[in-house]
């Protein structure tokens, strides 16, 4: 579940509900809500989860390994 992972996340990223919240732009109770599961988060929140903190959005939707997109190659040779 989306809501299970986040919170697997913010955990691994050892971030507060509030810090997570302000890092995306939404308030600490919409964090809890969707922690909770009471709210489903939109593919715009999806998006901007993924894009903030270079999350593998199929993990973030569907738990498909690596948490982390693999950071890019700094080869500039």
């Amino acid at each position: 579940m989306v809501n299970t992972r986040i919170i697997e996340l913010r955990k691994n990223l050892n971030l507060t509900q509030d810090e997570f919240a302000k890092k995306i732009g939404l308030s600490r109770n919409f964090i809890w809500m969707i922690e909770k599961g009471d709210r489903i988060p939109s593919d715009r929140t999806i998006s901007d989860i993924c894009r903030i903190f270079n999350v593998n959005p199929e993990w973030l939707r569907n738990g498909a390994e690596p948490m982390f997109m693999p950071e890019p190659d700094d080869d500039t040779e």
